[in-house]
């Protein structure tokens, strides 16, 4: 049977296409009016909003583009980030306009959705008058059979993560959570040995294995958990409270459109609370970054290696935990993921890569400025690299290819595709528009905190680069390698994650000595070697990586890294079986992809701390521990939290390491740390207590030492005596001095 494919509506002959969008938008309006005069269908306002945001402006650009026949995948990821570019674009002119023409609140849910609705209708003017030609043209279709029994699992893995953490937040059990992570192992496991998962499945297994892992520390409370994400729901209320946004307030995260253009027009469109915006949503974009770059992958290599690519990926601790935390960048990756699939994406032609590349390079600048900084340096050095070749002397080019030496073809090597060409598109042109944007975004918006942040780093690193290179107290990297791990089992796991970094230096250093082989597309194997560069400077450089944490900065060089691990665990598996070979004259058992899936499954269950909990080895677990201290907050935390800053007063606020985060998601001005020493809590100030204080009697106090940050606990009854309880909920307390 034969049907319309959806996700490749944009291929679909202009009679079709009109009058299937037409009745999507007459059912997204239809909803949304029946819901403003009282008869809300439970779950219709939210889906088809944001199916309506999150695709259809971008298959009408995609459209106007005249971009036909890309695939379906690559056809749902560009719609997603041109639909996210259009969103931004339109709520900072609707900003900027309107109140010069009147409306003070362009962020009111009828000035916004009637802006929105308008936007569309020109784009769809757009593209069926530059997409004339196509009208004749049979639309895309998708062929309807048996999937796969593996397809309908995968598929369920995500309820899995929904329904576990429900049942973890009411009764506290983790049964189901733990087993979701055992399937997601088992998966890991089923594709390294080739069985019961095919290849057509791999792409859904991404998607999926990702929104599990994000959801199952995403939905944990019914609140917003962890640091950043506090003070970026404060920003969009900021935003939706007035229906402004004041691109004054000098914060680096206000000049991002990721949070205060984003989550604003979710929420309203959507009717969706803030908090559900940044814990359901956002998670349900950030998983494409994987599926993007499973496909970026795979164009250069194979399937196999783009999925170990990923699965190593996403099973690193912090896509699925300080990410969550940072709704900013989880949207900036994503444009980074599409800027690199369009980088390798050979079957377009140079014009529509560059517009590609540049509208998702300007999204990505107006998403978080730390990503863009990374990426706008890693440019220069990259395209140095691609350009010295044609600068060298034959002789000199001639004994470095010699170096890379010729291999006989074996079944791993890559498969030669037609659609690969010689067009660069990492050329200087690219990089002096991306560093004008960033210069000119970052020095107006936000009163240019966000570029006086990184000149500061700038400083501290070039004052302390030859005195403090590689003291633990000022690189945070250093730090990590050479602190003592509090158990056995956690300095295996260090010597896991060093072994992943190992493996990926193997990688690329196969892939420039033998690329006939390992056919990485040039401009992704530059500005990955530069990516590597950074790796080693958070280690080496002192105060390098305090701005983002270590972890954020491997995380973010995995997003061009991962795939040399796998390259380089085949390689060192060959080399290490060749040896075998020749010793014993037996034949080899096994393959590269099996050892792999046994190691990556291993590092899997180290980072999600299921390893820890079955042996109750100081558990690090956000989802399956459900004690100590984290910034996990519940409702009467939340409800003190209000109480306190709804008073308006402008008396300091003192509050311990962890309830910190929970402050600043509503006032960050008058917040304290706890001192140390109790007696210099200034008189005249209150005093903020959530469960875990009141409950272990216990404050965390925190102190900056350099580029690390120090904590201990201290005992909270010295800080309360002569102090006045003025608020009691039983789970938060407020004393005034």
């Amino acid at each position: 049977m034969h049907l319309p494919n959806p996700l490749q509506m944009n291929d679909w002959d202009n009679k079709t296409f009109f009058w299937a969008f037409q009745a999507l938008q007459l059912a997204f309006v239809g909803v949304v009016c029946l819901d403003l005069i009282g008869y809300y269908i439970p779950i219709a306002r939210e889906v088809l909003a944001f199916i309506y945001l999150t695709f259809l402006p971008g298959i009408l650009v995609l459209k106007a583009l005249r971009l036909h026949d890309l695939g379906t995948i690559e056809t749902a990821l560009y719609s997603v980030g041109l639909s996210l570019a259009v969103l931004m674009i339109t709520g900072l002119f609707a900003n900027t306009a309107y109140p010069l023409l009147g409306y003070a609140r362009p962020f009111s849910f009828e000035i916004l959705f009637l802006t929105i609705v308008g936007v569309v209708q020109v784009l769809l003017y757009l593209a069926l008058t530059r997409d004339r030609e196509h009208a004749g043209a049979s639309h895309a279709g998708l062929e309807v059979s048996v999937p796969p029994p593996a397809a309908p699992f995968l598929a369920l893995l995500p309820f899995f993560a929904i329904v576990g953490t429900y049942i973890r937040n009411e009764y506290h059990m983790v049964t189901l959570l733990f087993l979701l992570l055992v399937l997601i192992a088992v998966i890991g496991l089923a594709v390294g040995f080739d069985r019961l998962i095919p290849a057509s499945c791999y792409p859904l297994a991404v998607y999926t294995i990702a929104l599990s892992l994000l959801y199952h520390t995403s939905l944990i409370s019914e609140y917003i958990w962890g640091y950043d994400i506090h003070h970026e729901l404060h920003l969009a209320n900021n935003v939706l409270m007035p229906g402004i946004w004041d691109m004054t307030i000098p914060y680096n995260t206000n000049a991002m459109l990721s949070v205060v253009m984003l989550v604003p027009t979710y929420s309203l469109i959507c009717d969706l609370d803030p908090v559900w915006v940044f814990k359901i949503l956002y998670p349900l974009l950030f998983a494409l970054v994987p599926l993007g770059l499973y496909r970026a992958i795979e164009k250069q290599t194979n399937s196999k290696i783009g999925f170990f690519s990923v699965f190593f990926f996403v099973s690193f601790f912090t896509f699925y935990t300080e990410m969550i935390s940072l709704a900013r960048q989880q949207i900036a990756e994503l444009f980074l993921a599409l800027t690199v699939l369009a980088m390798v994406d050979k079957s377009m032609d140079r014009g529509r890569r560059t517009f590609l590349m540049v509208t998702f390079g300007f999204a990505m600048i107006v998403s978080h400025y730390g990503l863009s900084y990374i990426y706008l340096f890693s440019l220069i050095p990259a395209w140095l690299l691609l350009i010295l070749p044609d600068y060298l002397p034959s002789g000199i080019l001639e004994r470095l290819r010699g170096m890379a030496g010729a291999l006989v073809r074996d079944p791993l090597a890559p498969q030669e595709t037609a659609s690969r060409s010689g067009l660069r598109t990492l050329v200087l042109p690219y990089i002096l528009v991306f560093a004008v944007l960033t210069y000119l975004w970052y020095s107006t918006v936000a009163e240019g905190t966000a570029f006086a942040t990184i000149a500061g780093i700038g400083d501290k690193i070039i004052s302390t680069l030859f005195a403090e290179s590689f003291n633990p107290a000022t690189v945070q990297g250093m730090h990590i390698l050479t602190s003592q791990s509090v158990t056995p089992l956690h300095s295996l796991a260090k010597i896991v994650h060093i072994a992943t970094q190992g493996l990926i230096a193997v990688g690329l250093f196969a892939t420039l000595t033998r690329r006939d082989r390992w056919r990485i597309e040039p401009e992704y194997l530059a500005v990955s070697l530069v990516f590597f560069l950074i790796n080693i400077a958070g280690i080496a450089v002192p105060f390098f990586a305090s701005s983002l944490n270590t972890s954020r900065l491997y995380h973010i060089t995995l997003i061009l890294l991962a795939p040399f691990a796998i390259i380089g665990g085949i390689a060192l598996y060959e080399t290490v079986a060749g040896r075998i070979r020749a010793a014993t004259a037996l034949p080899l058992m096994g393959t590269a992809f099996q050892a792999l899936s046994a190691f990556f499954v291993v590092f899997l269950l180290f980072n999600t701390g299921l390893i820890y909990q079955v042996t109750d080895d100081s558990p690090t677990s956000m989802a399956l521990e459900t004690s100590g201290d984290k910034p996990v907050f519940n409702g009467k935390e939340v409800q003190g939290a209000r109480w306190l800053l709804s008073e308006g007063n402008e008396r300091p606020i003192y509050v311990d390491g962890t309830r910190w985060w929970l402050l600043l998601g509503f006032n960050p001005d008058h917040q304290r740390y706890l001192p140390a020493n109790a007696s210099l809590v200034e008189p005249g100030s209150y005093l903020y207590f959530g469960t875990y204080n009141l409950v272990r009697d216990s404050v965390r106090i925190e102190v900056q030492e350099h580029a690390v940050t120090a904590a201990d606990y201290a005992d909270a009854g010295r800080f309360t005596r002569n102090q006045n309880r003025i608020y009691d909920n039983a789970g938060s307390v407020v004393y005034y001095r």
